[in-house]
């Protein structure tokens, strides 16, 4: 069951269309009654930028109709999830062609566990309802403004409703809906569409805004808005495979950011994706798609904090040299460095010891390096520079310090978090934690001298000489030997599981982290949380050490974990959720 709370407007408003079609008080299992709808079409060559590919063979439930039990005894809960903003957007340019980003006229959603695609963190305002109407009427307005021979026009407007009546209104609303819900409609959830459509000629409506009033629906109907996974015993507690199109949208929205592709629709009405060699070649064949640059920019710009570091705001009285351009170029040369080790397979060791990067000259005169020819960004090797990695990179450097000094607090707690998954618990309640920010004395001293006393120390003496390992990179992430107190001593000691190891500046230190037991599984964890779009709980143990095991041991790093969770028990299944 699923209810929306919708503002209060007249006339053909989001309220009225939903509760005509019946989709805000119950959701329709796919196939659950009166079969699919005849005559539904496959998409075609969409997803390259156009979006002009749907047209083309019937899709039937397939696939959809076998819920294999699942193998692992526990899987997570899932809540209903909504579109986030960059999925919503994604998903009508996909869906319609539009060049809008309608990501821009929302909110940006609260982070949960790091991420913005946790389900239960993606609430529904009044707001957020109103501006999909807003956004549906815009979309719509430049779909029927297309000229008649535009591929994207003729794609979804394929036939002549003023001669055909309802059967032509059929045809289009069917093909519309299945690739809006991404799953075959049912006979009552197109009919529903096609009387509100009718009945607006009947009141003396034109032919075309009577399909924009049904397309609009369709639109703003929750199986459009949210994701939707359905049990066929709400009541059992025993996990159960995803269907076969409900297991193409977990896929395309976690690879992608998007709505499944025409050929992920034929794979899941086929069955391909209920086993495991036919999930195994459509995850290759998503990963090798320009679309996964989604996972860069999703989730890696979220993991990595290159979101924050683009945000980033350093002190101009104290950075002069930061700029616009310079930003920008930070944040390019990090998705870069990490696109090369997702694309080629990389290990996950070479995230910190890495010894090339991708500079422009704007870049590479910030860290004092040889300007690359051309303006454009080129691949750099680092051997005999004072740069390895991701943690030398100026994103990291900049997001994690404050706007006029660096943070080795901020930076060693990142290490912990987003590397080690062992964050220190967060300070008690009263606790000074502005201190380090006083005096005339250098960083290290202060933070000395804030860990020298309880209940500071636990936690500090953790974090700190992590972050002051960084302290030959200032708060733009430019190198130096020195600041105003003197020369830099980036000594420390970090703990690991197999003792304690120092290290002289952070040269030193990311062979260490790289080395650590924890590395592979924390960033499993992370991917996990992300794919599936909640926090990491006990039922996933088993499937984290499956999934850490096989990265380890495949060598293929962050493209092989992503593989790998896509094939996980937690990622293929699902649990109901009692009403």
């Amino acid at each position: 069951m699923l209810a929306l709370k919708l503002s209060g407007r007249v006339g053909r408003t989001a309220a009225a269309w939903l509760l005509a079609l019946g989709a805000a008080p119950a959701l329709i299992a796919c196939g659950a009654e009166g079969g699919p709808a005849s005559g539904m079409a496959n998409p075609g060559t969409a997803g390259t930028g156009t979006g002009t590919g749907t047209g083309g063979t019937a899709m039937t439930s397939g696939g959809a109709s076998t819920t294999p039990v699942a193998n692992a005894p526990q899987v997570g809960l899932v809540t209903l999830r909504r579109l986030n903003r960059t999925e919503y957007s994604s998903t009508l340019h996909e869906l319609l062609g539009t060049t809008t980003d309608y990501s821009t006229k929302y909110p940006a959603e609260n982070l949960s566990y790091g991420f913005d695609n946790i389900g239960e963190a993606l609430t529904v305002q009044p707001f957020d309802i109103e501006q999909h109407e807003h956004d549906a009427d815009a979309i719509l307005a430049e779909l029927f403004a297309r000229p008649a021979n535009d591929p994207v026009r003729q794609r979804i407007i394929n036939c002549d409703a003023a001669a055909g009546g309802r059967t032509c209104m059929t045809q289009m609303l069917t093909a519309f809906a299945q690739f809006a819900y991404r799953r075959p409609v049912v006979e009552a959830e197109v009919s529903g569409l096609v009387d509100i459509a009718q009945d607006f000629v009947a009141t003396g409506g034109t032919v075309n805004d009577a399909l924009q009033v049904a397309f609009k629906g369709v639109l703003l109907s929750p199986h459009f808005i949210y994701r939707v996974e359905l049990d066929q015993d709400p009541t059992s507690k025993a996990p159960h495979r995803l269907s076969g199109f409900e297991l193409a949208t977990r896929l395309s929205y976690y690879l992608w950011s998007t709505m499944p592709d025409p050929q992920l629709l034929v794979d899941a009405q086929s069955g391909k994706l209920d086993t495991d060699a036919g999930l195994v070649a459509e995850i290759e064949r998503m990963l090798a798609e320009p679309r996964a640059s989604a996972l860069i920019t999703n989730f890696v710009g979220q993991w990595l904090y290159l979101r924050r570091a683009a945000a980033a705001k350093p002190d101009a009285a104290v950075f002069p040299t930061f700029d616009a351009e310079l930003s920008a170029s930070l944040r390019t040369e990090s998705e870069k460095f990490v696109a090369e080790l997702f694309e080629q397979g990389k290990p996950l060791t070479e995230l910190l010891t890495g010894t090339f990067t991708y500079l422009n000259p704007r870049l590479a005169k910030h860290y004092g390096l040889p300007a690359p020819a051309g303006t454009g960004f080129t691949r750099v090797d680092l051997t005999g520079t004072q740069r390895t990695g991701f943690l030398m990179q100026a994103s990291f450097l900049t997001a994690l310090s404050n706007p006029t000094r660096t943070s080795p607090v901020k930076r060693g707690k990142w290490v912990l978090e987003q590397l080690l998954c062992a964050p220190p618990p967060p300070p008690p309640p009263g606790v000074d934690t502005k201190g380090v920010d006083s005096g005339t004395t250098s960083v290290r001293a202060r933070l000395e001298a804030h860990r020298a006393k309880e209940p500071c120390k636990s936690c500090h003496a953790v974090m700190d000489p992590i972050g002051l390992s960084f302290e030959n990179f200032d708060g733009i992430g430019t190198y130096r030997m020195a600041d105003q107190y003197g020369a830099i001593d980036a000594t420390g000691t970090l703990s690991t599981p197999k003792g304690d190891v120092s290290f002289q500046g952070a040269a030193q230190l990311l062979p260490i982290l790289a080395a650590d037991e924890r590395l592979v599984g924390c960033v499993a964890q992370k991917v996990l949380t992300y794919a599936v779009g909640r926090g990491f709980t006990d039922a996933d143990t088993a499937t984290l050490t499956a999934v850490t095991g096989a990265t380890t041991t495949s060598g293929k790093g962050l493209r092989g974990l992503f593989a790998s969770v896509a094939m996980s028990e937690a990622f293929r299944s699902r649990v109901a959720v009692a009403p």
